[in-house]
């Protein structure tokens, strides 16, 4: 466990969180002495799970951690309860997030803690995992949250596609990578996540949905005069970079990706609309595209 993982869990807002979070942690990144630090959870542990307390923009949240699915529990946590992976903008103040592929629903959690004093706000997640979607219902219990559920996976188009179930972070369309199961799995669009919400005027949008988001994208960005904050996970990036950028520079759109890895890279772009509202978008639009190493 790297030294700068355990100081971001010591400053996760909650002394006990963090007392169950190194070892949780550990656990997930020393597995030869899982055993070990389980066994000090096993006073905390309840029907397979470890519930976490952690401040998030002023808020008491809570979630739980599944020992079944240790690792891909204790990233998300990482990155979604600890973290601001994917840069929520406070001042923006959506009245509608769409949280697509919501794994456990942290992202949700994250802009409901900071949307909480800005007025109502309304939250669609759409996720295809069973066993996530469990956790999603749980964890909005939990913290006071309602949600629409869309039960599938996000696309261009109306579908229904096969869905190969892994660990709880890898579950996605690819049939090349080992999968432990099969599922058919109904394919929903964005407009099917707007028509619950059809007064709302300024969105919200995450998108990690494991290769979809350019055929998500192309056709809802076009068309789009609201304020729109786009957040999210492009996949590929190496053969997708140049075309995903385009969609949003073709349309006037602010764009600008964030963290490049080798296959993987996040992202933020947002409409005209809401230049004034997002600081960031003046300075990315001026910037020229990022260059991407093929």
């Amino acid at each position: 466990m790297a030294f700068e993982n355990v100081g971001s869990i010591l400053r996760m807002g909650s002394v006990a969180g963090s007392l169950k979070l190194l070892p949780l942690a550990a656990s997930s990144s020393r597995p030869r002495y899982r055993s070990l630090f389980l066994g000090l959870l096993r006073p905390f542990t309840k029907n397979g799970e470890v519930r976490l307390s952690y401040r998030c923009y002023g808020r008491r949240m809570q979630c739980m951690i599944r020992l079944s699915d240790l690792s891909s529990d204790v990233y998300s946590v990482f990155e979604l309860s600890i973290r601001d992976s994917y840069e929520l903008e406070r001042g923006f103040r959506p009245d509608l997030v769409i949280d697509g592929g919501a794994n456990i629903g942290l992202f949700t959690l994250r802009a409901a803690a900071a949307a909480a004093d800005s007025g109502p706000t309304n939250f669609v997640v759409c996720e295809p995992l069973p066993r996530n979607l469990e956790q999603i219902r749980k964890h909005c219990k939990l913290n006071g949250v309602q949600v629409d559920v869309l039960a599938g996976c996000l696309g261009g188009q109306r579908d229904s596609i096969p869905f190969y179930c892994r660990e709880a972070l890898s579950s996605s369309f690819d049939p090349h990578k080992p999968y432990d199961s099969i599922m058919q799995m109904p394919v929903y669009t964005l407009d099917d996540a707007l028509d619950l919400h059809p007064a709302a005027t300024r969105l919200l949008i995450k998108l990690d949905i494991e290769g979809m988001e350019m055929e998500v994208l192309r056709g809802f960005v076009p068309r789009e005069r609201r304020p729109v904050y786009v957040v999210g996970e492009l996949h590929d990036v190496a053969t997708n970079a140049e075309a995903f950028e385009r969609i949003f520079r073709d349309h006037d759109w602010a764009f600008e990706f964030r963290e490049i890895g080798h296959e993987h890279a996040t992202f933020r772009a947002c409409s005209p609309a809401a230049f004034p509202l997002l600081p960031w978008s003046q300075r990315a639009r001026r910037e020229s595209p990022v260059a991407v190493n093929r």
